[in-house]
């Protein structure tokens, strides 16, 4: 059975957009706060999959809650710009 929700993006930082999953979906999942999340663009059939949880191929670290953002790698780069406001 298929669910269905319509969200919003927004914006999120100077250079992102967000979108906030229900919380009943991720309930059911077993994700909580600090699970990894492994994205993947297929953009053949334009789209993007999340998979829940390590693949079995990765050795990851766990992940550290409430570390502070790390400062952006590189400042001067011409291809990154503001996401423009967005009007109401």
């Amino acid at each position: 059975m298929r669910v269905h929700s319509s969200r919003k993006l927004f914006l999120f930082g100077r250079y992102s957009l967000a979108l906030l999953l229900p919380k009943k979906w991720l309930t059911e999942l077993n994700v909580e706060r600090g699970s990894l999340v492994t994205m993947e663009y297929d953009r053949r059939r334009a789209r993007i999959v999340l998979r829940f949880g390590a693949p079995p191929n990765l050795n990851i670290r766990e992940p550290v809650v409430n570390k502070p953002p790390a400062p952006p790698t590189h400042p001067d780069r011409d291809d990154l710009e503001p996401i423009p406001q967005i009007q109401n």
